[in-house]
């Protein structure tokens, strides 16, 4: 085996182990697992603080005894205003996401005709995350539907180092459009059929930019667009005054350009798809609601499968 040829397994190596361990992956801004029962809805006119708290933990197999853990606290402030465009409300947003991202895995040394290669054991990173800056929100209500529409940019505040296991942000800018809606089949709207989508358009795909090996370097284009597709759904039902409860679930897959972009597009596309139960509450009174939901992952292709729980905490002033 010559040192080129050895030069490119080393690459496809290396690539998989990097774009695996940053999880949930890299190249993706929306956590999927945040929307549920009537997600595909927007709140009526008025200013909303909304926390949601995100537990993630997975593993895969496409690395030895891999284990990732992901904790996300995501405070978002919400101005639905009483304009109207369209005959829709008229609203904006901001979420400043925190982050801690762990990734562990057995050190791995892989041997090429008496070559080897050790991977590291992974880590773990604390801080923001990138910041959304939503300033297009537009919500229909009519008698039996709710439509949602919007535009979101996702700044790359958050720490990102191609060389790193764990990253914090993306390192790139992203548009990202929302479309969703809820059809509430009854009149009195105990029942509700909610879709979300959300479709990502990224800069480039994270992941190493150049490796030498033997007086050999390759270098992978730093700018290999990158798209995602999120769905999430919900059918959900109102079995007391202002408590529902259902089944949700959510599937999300990422694209990446094929072209000319050699090794980094060997790995095509990740995709994920969970399921679980939410309950919702409200204390109109008071003006809180609150949302736990729980999604088990049972498809992944090119990513790690695990739980997901998010605690959503809202307050409307």
């Amino acid at each position: 085996m010559n040192k080129r040829s050895l030069l490119v397994i080393i690459l496809l190596v290396i690539l998989a182990a990097d774009l695996q361990a940053q999880l949930p992956i890299d190249g993706v801004h929306y956590p999927v697992g945040l929307e549920g029962i009537k997600g595909g809805s927007l709140p009526e006119p008025g200013i909303y603080f909304r926390d949601d708290n995100l537990f993630y933990t997975g593993t895969s197999d496409l690395l030895p005894d891999f284990h990732t853990f992901v904790y996300l606290q995501a405070p978002q402030l919400t101005w639905m205003t009483g304009w109207k465009i369209f005959g829709a409300n008229y609203g904006m947003d901001v979420l400043m996401p925190f982050v801690y991202k762990q990734a562990n895995y057995q050190n791995t040394i892989v041997s090429f005709g008496g070559h080897t290669i050790t991977l590291s054991e992974g880590g773990n990173k604390s801080g923001l995350g990138d910041v959304k800056i939503e300033p297009l929100l537009l919500s229909w209500h009519l008698k039996h539907f709710d439509f949602t529409a919007g535009y979101a940019l996702w700044v790359p505040t958050g720490d990102y180092n191609n060389s790193s296991v764990v990253n914090l942000g993306d390192g790139c800018w992203t548009h990202m459009m929302t479309l969703g809606g809820v059809w509430y089949p009854d009149a009195e709207k105990t029942w509700s059929v909610s879709v979300l989508n959300h479709y990502e358009f990224n800069s480039k795909l994270p992941g190493l930019q150049s490796i030498s090996f033997g007086g050999l370097v390759t270098t992978i284009p730093e700018n290999i667009p990158c798209s995602t597709y999120s769905l999430e759904w919900g059918v959900g039902k109102t079995i007391c005054k202002e408590t529902d409860v259902g089944i949700i679930g959510y599937y999300q897959e990422q694209f990446t350009d094929q072209g000319e972009n050699g090794a980094a597009a060997f790995f095509g596309d990740s995709k994920v798809a969970g399921i679980g139960p939410e309950i919702c509450t409200q204390i109109s009174r008071w003006g809180l609601s609150a949302s736990l939901r729980y999604n088990y992952e049972f498809l992944a292709d090119n990513r790690p499968h695990g739980h997901n729980v998010d605690l959503t905490l809202t307050k409307r002033f």
